[in-house]
C-alpha cells in the first residue's frame, strides 16, 4: 500500500509540473503582451498572438517534459524490478 501511495504522489507531482509548464509559459506572454501594449504603444490584437505563441510553447515544453518524466519513472521501475 506505501509503494502505492508514493507511486500515485509521484504521478501527481508529474501533473502539476505539466499544468504548470503549460500556464507559465502562456502567462508569460501575456506579460510580455502587457508591457508591449502598456509601455511601448503596442495595439491591443497583439495580445492575441502572443498568447497563442505562448500556448504553443507551452504545450511542446509539458509534452517534452511528460516524455521525460515517464522515461525516468520507466528506469525507476527497471531498477526495482533488477533490485528483486
Amino acid at each position: 500500500m506505501k509503494g502505492r501511495y508514493f507511486s500515485f504522489l509521484y504521478v501527481l507531482n508529474i501533473a502539476m509540473q505539466a499544468l504548470f509548464t503549460l500556464l507559465f509559459d502562456a502567462a508569460l506572454f501575456f506579460g510580455v503582451g502587457y508591457l508591449l501594449t502598456t509601455y511601448v504603444g503596442a495595439p491591443s490584437w497583439i495580445y492575441i498572438p502572443l498568447i497563442l505563441v505562448g500556448l504553443t510553447v507551452g504545450v511542446i515544453s509539458m509534452v517534452r517534459f511528460i516524455l521525460s518524466a515517464m522515461a525516468g519513472l520507466e528506469r525507476l521501475d527497471r531498477s526495482k524490478k533488477d533490485d528483486k
